[in-house]
């Protein structure tokens, strides 16, 4: 079997910067093959690309071709070339350096930050939190823009300190321009600002029977970044690409058999904000009931029903006392719980959307339909003038119709009041008694019989 050993030394002192620094400046990944054996050999050479890079960032591939791996869901460079015995190749790939960030964008972000608080009232609910998750935000952001001068020489550690935070950078870079997104950051500074510590401990024994120097790593959760890392017993914190997690490093001499503990202080970031779950529970109900009495009353309540369960085996698990490990379990447990819940609120509101724009375009519906209805009522004065003139009318002519008919009825009205009070002034005066004569009383019945009598 032919054997053929290519050293590709990437990153780790190989990958460089070009000679004029600046943020637009390309990187070169030198990739350096050697062949091993005394004799004269034509091989592949093949080497994976960082998973950051797109075809667009590929600048220059030099000697080799640029091609994708379905499987990995990365791209590689590739060739085919002849060595000579003991011959040693060095290829060049210019890169975009894409694990950098601007000062610009981080201020730019920042900025939107700031402006989006200002929008937030100071007697909105949990204020001081939502202050407090705005400044932890800026500072993570200014803590990037440090690790990258701090590492501005060692591009391969630069390069490990933007994966640690690339998560969370992109988070800011997709929720920046959000408005809610520091009320929901707030919520969760809210409950976690008044949680504990973590302790994970960590033993290292030394099997040999002699001294020896151990490199000993230990792999933190996935969840942790170094910020919350509060004491590190000495230890460096670096990252793993390949894993997606930050890892405890230390090289040390140990003496025989010897056993070393390291008690690693955590940050609690495991605890699941309740104030989040009050917020998606109160939503869904203002939702629900929206759609009782609508097409949409059966699914509603199981997409309703659903995220009920799902909200209160949250709430019900945060009431337990869980040792470490199975505490992280149960917080990813009720993140998954929590993502499930909100994407069937997400279709709930989406009902509730189809049932208010229904009731939108009846409310519209039935404007329309007055509006026809007058109109109707105006066509058949149209239909009534083409009857009786032969021909339409305007507008303009119906209002003179309408305002000469009034002016027709005012007149005609006033006219016959002036005459009924001139004449009510004279009336029934030839009825009366003569001048100088007084009136004359007339007797009631019977009493004029009785004097008649007595007389």
């Amino acid at each position: 079997m032919k054997k053929f050993f290519i050293f590709l030394f990437v990153i780790a002192g190989v990958l460089v910067r070009a000679p004029a620094a600046s943020a637009q400046t390309p990187l070169t990944i030198n990739l350096v093959a050697v062949n091993a054996k005394d004799e004269a050999k034509q091989t592949d050479v093949k080497y994976y690309l960082p998973r950051e890079l797109t075809p667009a960032d590929i600048l220059d591939p030099g000697e080799l071709k640029v091609d994708y791996d379905v499987d990995k869901a990365q791209y590689f460079v590739y060739g085919t070339f002849s060595f000579k015995a003991k011959e040693s190749r060095t290829f060049k790939v210019r890169v975009k350096d894409v694990w950098r960030v601007t000062d610009q964008e981080i201020d730019v972000m920042k900025t939107q930050l700031n402006e989006n608080f200002s929008f937030i009232d100071k007697n909105t609910k949990n204020y001081d939190e939502i202050l407090a998750a705005k400044n932890k935000i800026s500072d993570q952001l200014d803590f990037i823009l440090a690790q990258q001068k701090t590492y501005s020489k060692d591009i391969g550690r630069r390069i490990e300190e933007y994966r640690a935070y690339k998560k969370m950078l992109d988070q800011v870079r997709t929720n920046a321009y959000n408005l809610d997104f520091l009320k929901e950051e707030g919520l969760e500074m809210a409950t976690k600002s008044r949680v504990g510590t973590v302790r994970l401990t960590i033993q290292v024994t030394n099997p040999e029977d002699q001294e020896k120097t151990i490199q000993h790593k230990h792999y933190l959760p996935e969840e942790v970044r170094a910020e919350q890392v509060l004491d590190k017993q000495g230890l460096d914190i670096r990252y793993d690409e390949k894993k997606g997690k930050s890892y405890l490093v230390k090289e040390e001499s140990f003496k025989p058999h010897e056993t070393k503990k390291y008690e690693i202080v955590l940050k609690d970031i495991w605890v699941f904000p309740l104030t989040k779950v009050d917020v998606i529970e109160q939503r869904a109900k203002t939702s629900y009931e929206e759609l009782k009495d609508s097409m949409y009353a059966d699914s509603g309540k199981f997409l309703f029903d659903s995220i009920m369960e799902k909200l209160t085996a949250i709430r019900d698990s945060s009431k337990e006392d869980l040792p470490v490990a199975q505490h992280i379990g149960m917080d990813r447990i009720n993140e998954r719980r929590y993502a499930e819940a909100k994407n069937d609120l997400d279709r709930l509101e989406q009902m509730t959307a189809v049932v208010r724009a229904k009731k939108l375009e009846q409310m519209e519906h039935n404007k329309v339909k007055n509006v026809l209805d007058r109109l109707k009522a105006l066509r058949g004065l149209q239909s009534l003038s083409q009857a009786l003139f032969k021909k339409g009318i305007s507008v303009t002519v119906t209002w003179r119709i309408i305002f000469g008919t009034m002016a027709f009825i005012g007149l005609f009205t006033g006219y016959h009041f002036f005459l009924w009070s001139k004449r009510s002034k004279t009336m029934g005066e030839d009825l009366g008694p003569p001048p100088g004569e007084g009136i004359k009383t007339v007797p009631k019945p019977g009493e004029g019989e009785e004097d008649e009598e007595d007389g």
